[in-house]
Parts: C-alpha cells; structure tokens; sequence
C-alpha cells in the first residue's frame, strides 16, 4: 500500500465497494499490511461482520492508540467488546461518551449494558440524553420505565404529561402512577386501556390498583376477571401473573382456602419455587404442620440440589422455614433440625444458615464454627456471613482480619460491591469498625470507573463517615478532603445520602476551624510536580527506562509490541523488575491489564 493520498483514497474506493457488496474476505485480505487506518477500521468491521471479534477488538485498540481521541473508535470498540466482555464494553461506551456527549450508538449502547445490569440509576443519564436528541416515543416509554425503577416516579408520570398527555395510557405511566399511590388515576385509566386493547396487562394493573384502594371489592374483581379469562380461553404469562396476585390478596384478606385452590391451579402447570414457598405458607396458616413441613424440606431439599439455584431464594426459604419451625420448637431444636437438613450441602447459604440457627440457640462456639466453614467455602459469600458474625460478637480484630483478606482477594467489581455493601448496608454496621471502612473505601477507590451506581454511592458514603470521623478529631483538612471526594463520586439519584449532607458537614466544620489550609491546590503546580515525577527514572535501568516511556506515549502496548521495542524476548522479567522499582519510589503509573493474542497487555495510567 501507498502514502500517496490519491492512491489511499482509490484503495479506500475499493475497499468500500467490496464491504457494502458483503465481500469482508475480500475486505480483509485487500487491507492487510495497510498502515492505512481507514483501511484498517475496514478491516476491523469486517472481521466483526464474520464474527472474528477478537481480531476486530486488537486493530480497533491499535487505532485508539493512534486516535485516542476518536469517540467513534471508543464506540465502535464497545459494540465489538458486547461479544466478548461486556464489562470492557461498558468502560469503552463511556469513554466515547466523555469524548462526544451525543455519540448515540455509545449513548444506546450504554444505556443497555448498564440495564442489564439493572444499574436504573447509571442508565437514566444516556437514556434523558437519548430523548433530547431523538425525542423518540420508545425511548421515552424506556426512560419512563427507568425512572420508575429508580424510585423517581413522579419524573416519570411528568415525562409522560410532557409528552402524551395527562389522559392518555401506557403501561409504563399506569406503572409510575401506581408507585406515586395515585391508585384513583391508574385505575381509571388501566380499565380505559384494556376496554380498549383487551390487553391483559392493564387488566392486571387496573386489578393491583384496585386492591389498593379497596381489597374487599377488589377480591370479587379478580374472580370475575379470571372467570371471564377462563370461558374466553385466554391463558398467558400475564394471567398466572393475575392469579398470583389474586392469591395474595386472598392471603392477606385471610382467605387461606381459596388462596390453596388458586394455589394449586398455577402449581399444574409450573412447580416454581416461589408458588411452592407461598403453598408452604397457605398450609401452616390452615393447620396443616404435617403438609407445610413436608413442602419445606422438599423445597430445600430441591433448591439446594440444584447448582443453578439462586442463592438469595435459598436463604428466603431456610429463612422461614426456621420461623415455621419455631412455631412449636425451642430455639436448640431448631438449630439441631437446620443442621441435619443443610449439613449435607456444603455450600456457603447452607453453612452460614445452620450457623445462624446455632447462634439464635445461644450455641455460639458451634455458630463460629459453622460460620467459617462457609468462609471457607467461599471468602466472599461465606466470608460476609462470618464477618456479620464476628461484628456481632465483638471480635472486632477478627472482623477486620476478614474484610482485609476478602478486599485484597476480590477482583469481580460486583464481589467488590458485595463486600461495601455488607460494611455500609448490613444491620451490624460494620462501617463503625474504621480499619475495615478505610479497607473498602480503598479497594472501591481503586475501581471507581467500573463501579455501578450502588457501588459509587457505597463509596460516596464511606466518604461521608470518614468526614464525620475526621470532624469529630478536628482535622479539618482531612474533612474536606472527604466531603469534596464523596460528592465528587456522588452517583445520579442517590439512593440514601444527598450532595446536601456533605454540605451540612462542611458547613459544621467551617464553624469551628479556627484556622485552615485549602486541600485543592493549583493545577499548574501540581501538574509540574507530577511532571518532576515522572521525568525522574534515574532508578531505572536503560531497558526499564525504554518500556516506561513507550508506555507513556502510547498508553497501552502488548508483550509483542514491547518485545519489538527491547528487541528481546524477555519481556515479562523486564517490566515486572520495571513494576517493582516503581513501587519503591511510591509510583503507579503502570498496570498489567490481562491477558490478550498478542500477549500480556500493559497500560500506562499516569499523567
């Protein structure tokens, strides 16, 4: 291939001509050894359009090296990284958007990967984004629905207004006026929609919406609906879902009978855990201990069989059948029961629930013990358990010692939010122990880029308490520092705390500083000292010295673009000498990120 501009542009002629007649072998093998990059970018969509997403995602990385400013790269990277890691691709959307704020593939992108994750709140920015740009009614129903579940309903209900108007219907505005408890409104106009579109979903809306207003008049809707449902022979997800909620009510109301027929309609055609649960339920408030005791234990029995199993409905059924147990059991029978059942199941939810029932009875040598087996057994799932444990019997160092061992072993983002969230969120409030707080303020510190929402506010908090505990020791600097720190990674709709609370912590610490330093300096200075920092590398040798400053200029490189730099194959001792005399000079600016074709990939992550 040529330099000769003329030439690139009849080479990029051809090449178009040949992707857009779906010719992408053709593609790929006219643009190889093209230092071309639109040539390349060619390429790179071709070995997408044939699946090799490997090889799309290593040229596309090389052009964001040369590029690193293109947004479109960033975006195109992410939709090729959905097919490999979707973590990756998120981080590759958001790098295209802090680059252009209105790439829209990266917006939708986005917005998808994080909803997925049922991140609401990460979602809504490049959702509202979306709407401004395209006003498209879907993506307005999205954003509603969104919303919603972020616990912002009147947004919703308003977006709705904006748009549609007051008094026309979607199941999305029905939904946000349920959740405002303008019960009134979404029944009128859910019983509107479905005399209209016979579509079952407003039916059950307008049935819920009911309920809420009146439960005795509702139970008499219910039966006529599912009658009406039965003789027209309609029987959808959507009329389990009626009947479920149905059974329910009848629960509520005391109807247990009826709720057991109800009951065993839908248990005909699914054996769903949580019908089974509630069926368990019914049966002990009829009197039926023999029948309740046998659908628990074979409950248990199936749930903790199965490896698919979700864990958090393993622990809701152990959960109350302890409760069912207790009924008409001491305390030390219980726990002797819980054991022999879940003892069989090594597995953390079984292990830290017979644990639980051992410390309820007073037994709490034999808790402990339980208790760290399923440590054992899994130092996040059963490492959270035995630090809870710990918290509770005040072996504070203890308690500690585990949070260290499971912040310094984590690396899924979403273990790491598991661990913050039983400092900050669970009931033994172990955010007070500050030794384990400081630890996982730390560890998310690390990782505040990959964070969801919930994780960031997590972090946000963890800032708040440690502001609170340096205004209490007056260190007034230390205080702002944390205050500045926790709205800075303050997520959008908080959940708990508001930019407010730093203020009123600032504003408390501002009244009685008798005298204080300002904790942001000047950009310039620091800028310089950075600078000073890093031209410094007298402590390296010629070979280190070569792969940090490749590093720095092309921000990221692989084992084989370092071993045509050094000219040696001995790439990993070099930069794992180069790693470990940043480190003595308290510098960490270079990072291994993972494993890749061509090698281990290196990222420089400093200024």
């Amino acid at each position: 291939m040529t330099n000769d501009p003329a030439a690139s542009a009849k080479n990029l002629s051809v090449g178009m001509e040949l992707f857009n007649a779906g010719k992408y072998a053709e593609v790929i093998s006219f643009s190889s050894g093209s230092g071309d990059p639109a040539l390349l970018l060619l390429a790179a969509r071709s070995y997408t359009q044939t699946g090799e997403y490997a090889t799309a995602r290593q040229i596309l990385s090389d052009l964001i090296r040369i590029m690193p400013s293109s947004s479109y790269l960033h975006s195109y990277l992410g939709l090729v990284l959905e097919h490999l890691d979707r973590n990756a691709a998120a981080e590759e959307y958001a790098a295209a958007l802090i680059l252009d704020a209105e790439n829209k593939t990266a917006l939708r992108g986005y917005a998808a990967l994080l909803l997925e994750k049922e991140d609401f709140r990460g979602a809504i920015p490049s959702l509202r984004a979306l709407v401004r740009l395209e006003n498209n009614p879907d993506d307005i129903r999205r954003l509603m629905q969104t919303l919603t579940r972020a616990g912002e309903p009147d947004e919703a209900a308003a977006l709705h207004i904006q748009n549609f108007g007051e008094d026309t219907f979607s199941h999305e505005y029905i939904d946000a006026l349920y959740a405002q408890k303008s019960y009134q409104k979404a029944m009128s106009l859910s019983l509107r929609a479905w005399n209209t579109l016979k579509d079952t979903v407003y039916l059950r809306q307008s049935l819920e919406a009911l309920s809420a207003l009146d439960p005795a008049g509702a139970e008499r809707a219910y039966r006529s609906a599912l009658d009406s449902l039965e003789e027209a022979g309609i029987d959808d997800e959507t009329v389990s879902q009626i009947r479920f909620s149905y059974i329910l009510l009848e629960k509520l109301l005391g109807n247990y009978a009826s709720a057991k027929y109800e009951l065993g309609q839908l248990l005909k055609t699914t054996n769903d855990p949580v019908y089974r649960l509630l069926s368990a339920e019914i049966e002990a408030r009829l009197g039926n201990d023999d029948a309740a005791n046998s659908i628990y234990r074979e409950l248990i029995l199936g749930l903790c069989s199965d490896e698919d199993a979700d864990v958090s409905l393993i622990d809701l059924v152990i959960t109350r059948f302890s409760g069912f147990l207790l009924a008409c059991r001491t305390k030390e029978e219980v726990a002797g029961i819980i054991s022999i059942i879940l003892s069989p199941y090594p597995v953390p939810v079984c292990l830290a629930n017979i644990g639980r029932a051992y410390e309820a009875a007073g037994s709490l040598s034999q808790a402990r013990d339980w208790f760290y087996r399923a440590y054992r057994a899994d130092f996040i799932s059963g490492g959270i358990a035995y630090a809870g444990f710990l918290r509770r019997s005040n072996d504070e160092r203890e308690c500690e010692t585990t949070i260290r061992y499971m912040v310094m072993n984590a690396v899924r983002i979403a273990d790491i939010e598991r661990i913050a969230s039983a400092v900050f969120n669970g009931g033994e409030e172990i955010w007070k122990n500050v030794r384990a707080k400081d630890l996982v303020i730390k560890r998310l510190a690390r990782v505040t880029g990959k964070l969801s929402s919930n994780g960031r506010e997590m972090l946000s908090a963890g800032y708040l308490y440690s502001a609170l505990d340096a205004l209490e020791r007056q260190d007034h600097e230390s205080c702002k520092w944390f205050c500045l720190a926790g709205i800075d990674v303050l997520p959008c709709y908080p959940a708990k705390i508001r930019v407010e609370d730093f203020i009123e912590v600032l504003s408390r610490m501002k009244g009685r500083a008798l005298a204080e330093r300002p904790v942001i300096t000047g950009s310039e200075e620091e800028d310089k000292e950075k600078e000073e920092q890093s031209s410094d590398l007298s402590f390296l040798d010629q070979r280190e010295t070569a792969v940090f400053l490749f590093l720095q200029e092309h921000r990221e490189a692989t084992e084989m673009d370092l071993r045509s730099v050094l000219e040696t194959r001995r790439v990993a001792g070099i930069v794992n000498s180069l790693l470990a005399k940043l480190a003595e000079n308290g510098m960490s600016v270079i990072e291994k990120r993972g494993v890749g074709e061509r090698g281990e990939v290196y990222g420089y992550v400093g200024p």
